[in-house]
């Protein structure tokens, strides 16, 4: 009961104005893993460099065997990995500059007592990872509910598509779990404008004669344009499921943090008996 009360004093706490934003005072959390001791840690350092270069590698292959003369382009799929990619690459020059102290970005943050507020760079990856990992979710469940054997077309890469529809979901949800900065319940409104700016390009491709790439009038079957109604019921539902999917993950962030303060709290020295 204590912690359903906590929850929603949480929840009610998350519900300001001044939540829209991207200003936080423990900057170096974006810095470090939720489960690292130490402010920097070589473990970390590589982790988010072999995450990035994965994605990197994974998005440059794709563009190579599926640009089709920039159709590649028109799909969320590749919407959301590209954001996925850039979102890692960032994180891990962040890191980098952090556990190097490049430009001083370590000593500054530690000389404030660890007060200081978010800067432009972390804004712009904290607004990014936001739309990534709910993206990722939505993505996968989609596809393989809705579109998987129905998209009117033969699957030539089906290796590459478990990679972009499941395993960078399964990917984002990892690192989710390893990150240690927060989530912000009202930042759901960014994935939600993210949606509606794809909803608006496909009808604006569609006005426009746009077809995918076997020269279907349409970039997924349940946005096709000459069917309106169809087209909206999956714009309520996108949106339906975009609120459901950040709720499940604001709830895992209070989880993810209840569960690092009771091992730092078992593990500390005199938890254990060391003192």
């Amino acid at each position: 009961m204590q912690l359903f009360d906590d929850f929603c004093k949480s929840f009610n706490k998350e519900l300001q104005r001044e939540n829209f934003g991207f200003a936080y005072k423990r900057v170096h959390l974006f810095y470090r893993s939720q489960w690292q001791k130490d402010d920097s840690n070589v473990l970390y350092l590589l982790y988010r460099w072999i995450w990035a270069l994965f994605f990197l590698g994974v998005y440059i292959m794709c563009i190579i065997v599926q640009f089709c003369d920039g159709k590649f382009f028109i799909y969320m799929t590749n919407w959301g990995y590209g954001l996925c990619t850039i979102t890692m690459l960032i994180a891990a020059v962040q890191v980098t500059c952090w556990h190097y102290d490049l430009w001083n970005t370590r000593s500054l943050v530690q000389e404030s007592g660890n007060k200081t507020d978010t800067t432009r760079g972390l804004k712009i990856y904290w607004w990014l990872y936001n739309m990534t990992i709910s993206l990722a979710l939505i993505i996968s469940t989609v596809y393989w509910v809705f579109l998987h054997g129905k998209m009117n077309k033969p699957m030539r890469f089906p290796a590459i598509s478990v990679i972009t529809h499941g395993l960078n979901t399964v990917m984002m949800l990892i690192d989710f779990l390893v990150v240690a900065f927060p989530l912000r319940l009202l930042h759901v409104v960014y994935s939600m404008a993210l949606a509606i700016l794809f909803f608006v390009f496909t009808l604006i491709y569609h006005f426009c004669g746009g077809t995918d790439e076997f020269g279907n009038p349409y970039v997924y079957p349940i946005l096709d344009w000459n069917n309106p109604t169809r087209c909206l019921v999956t714009f309520v539902g996108i949106f339906v499921l975009i609120m459901c999917y950040w709720l499940l993950l604001f709830g895992l962030y209070k989880l993810k943090r209840m569960f690092n303060r009771a091992f730092s709290v078992v593990w500390t020295p005199h938890a254990v008996g060391l003192i």
